[in-house]
């Protein structure tokens, strides 16, 4: 067995302990590799307010919009228009073999996020309002309602993948 796989079979348990333990209300399991993320209860966390937009419920979207995030480091499409205002679903497909994270923000909000990746070497991300985790082969959504013009980016922080260019672009018309 390689090392990779080995790492990929621990990160897998520990995945699922982390779900576990928290509840896991919106945990995809084997047999069901979709789970659809509303707006979040309103919390201090730090994160309740986002220059960019803010969490939208799926049920309000304007649209889906469907990105595949693959074992080469790319998210498909690269580049994505939407308007000020609008409330977009983001149908995220991984579908490689290796997990990856869907990070919705501004430049800003990257750093941040792949600062925190960094210190939680060996651990699960948990979601947030604006970043969700996609296992191996799973389907996931995230809302979001944006609310600004401006060029944004989503990224995947799971080691070395955002520097790897596994980024795209959401350009949002006024």
């Amino acid at each position: 067995m390689s090392q990779t796989s080995v790492r990929l079979g621990v990160f897998a348990a520990l995945f699922s302990v982390v779900l576990a333990a928290c509840g896991g209300g919106s945990a995809t399991t084997a047999e069901s590799t979709t789970a659809s993320t509303a707006a979040p209860a309103a919390a201090d966390d730090g994160h309740s307010q986002f220059a960019f937009g803010e969490p939208g419920v799926s049920a309000d979207a304007d649209r889906v919009i469907d990105i595949i995030a693959g074992d080469d480091f790319r998210f498909d499409p690269g580049s994505i228009s939407v308007t000020a205002g609008e409330t977009v679903t983001f149908r995220v497909i991984n579908t490689g073999v290796i997990p990856h994270d869907f990070t919705v923000g501004d430049e800003a909000t990257q750093q941040s996020h792949a600062e925190q990746m960094a210190e939680m070497t060996g651990m699960a991300m948990p979601d947030e309002p604006n970043a969700i985790v996609i296992g191996p082969g799973e389907t996931r959504e995230l809302t979001w309602h944006f609310t600004e013009p401006g060029s944004f980016l989503i990224g995947c922080h799971q080691a070395g993948h955002y520097e790897a260019g596994m980024m795209a672009e959401v350009h949002v018309e006024g």
